[in-house]
């Protein structure tokens, strides 16, 4: 195996894309130019391109680093025939491979496609890193640490906000930031009511609160909310089916917790992120298992009727929630 393959997969393309980066700057250890850097997009460029590239010795530059961005052939991803590389050409590189270039190859999915020879030998051959998404606590550090770089700070009721409408979401997260630092000027410190005023909660954050007015019996509340998001291009079929995964992962939580699973234990068990397994948790309390049973089947007969009846979408999802 040499060091100098490396590929980095996760489902959050700017945190493979950070990770990327940290490894780039270890390696070359100085500014990044035309002559020691050079950034491929496989959706763009043929891999006989990128292996020449690879295999050539830097100029003027003592080290060379290769990122091959949406490096496709490693998943289950299909493309047109016209971008797929030759197989045969990609593992002999990576076996063969033996230069003082860094190749990098960029891979934007939760999981490889363990069928293809390309990815065993991509895993006999690299060094391979799974980027995660990040936790609670770690994305509520990274907003502070990009707040500190900016000169600015948060309250902590602001930050808990924060992520309650956002998520956990990186890509939300991120441009949310963006918009509230544009929004706070000069001033240093961002407090609750600049979060309540800009940040716009996420469309999963809304159905986590849509269920949770249904459970409150707050329908009324569920309705409008329903109204708010159709209003903002929402379909009805989309919101539903995230209803319906919402009350899976309640049932699913549910099981679990009586087995004695910590929340932890849950989202590794299940495959769900920790956040989203934190607030399942917070409402499966209020139910019985055979209640939650019954919402399922009553979402897979609603699901039918927006798929297959005359009747309005949205009055259809209304008349669900009522039903509640």
């Amino acid at each position: 195996m040499t060091n100098n393959i490396m590929a980095i997969y996760g489902e959050v393309p700017e945190l493979v894309e950070k990770k990327s980066n940290e490894l780039t700057n270890a390696f070359l250890n100085e500014d990044r130019d035309d002559f020691n850097f050079i950034k491929f997009n496989l959706y763009e460029t043929n891999i006989s391109t990128i292996i020449e590239e690879a295999l050539t010795m830097p100029f003027i530059s003592e080290k060379k680093v290769i990122v091959v961005k949406n490096s496709f052939i490693f998943t289950g991803e299909k493309v047109n025939k016209d971008l797929q590389p030759n197989n045969e050409q990609v593992i002999e590189f990576l076996e063969k491979y033996d230069g003082d270039n860094l190749v990098i190859f960029e891979i934007y999915s939760n999981k490889l496609d363990e069928r293809k020879k390309l990815t065993k030998s991509l895993k006999k051959t690299s060094k391979l890193t799974k980027v995660e998404q990040m936790s609670e606590q770690e994305i509520k550090s990274w907003i502070q640490n990009q707040l500190h770089e900016n000169f600015k700070d948060i309250k902590q009721d602001a930050l808990n906000l924060f992520i309650e409408l956002t998520g956990v979401n990186f890509n939300i997260v991120s441009q949310e930031l963006d918009k509230l630092i544009l929004f706070l000027g000069d001033r240093s410190t961002i407090n609750k009511n600049d979060v309540s005023l800009i940040i716009n909660r996420s469309l999963e954050q809304n159905v986590f609160l849509l269920t949770e007015y249904i459970q409150k019996n707050e329908k009324d509340k569920a309705i409008q909310l329903v109204k708010d998001l159709i209003v903002m291009k929402e379909e009805p079929i989309k919101l539903l089916a995230l209803i319906t995964s919402n009350y899976r992962l309640y049932y699913q939580c549910k099981i679990l917790a009586q087995k004695g699973y910590s929340g932890q234990q849950i989202a590794k068990t299940i495959n769900v992120h920790p956040y989203r397994v934190k607030l399942a948790l917070n409402q499966v309390r209020y139910y019985e298992l055979k209640e939650l049973l019954n919402i399922i089947d009553n979402c897979a007969e609603t699901d039918y009727k927006l798929k297959s009846s005359y009747m309005d979408k949205q009055l259809i999802l209304e008349l669900f929630i009522l039903s509640l």
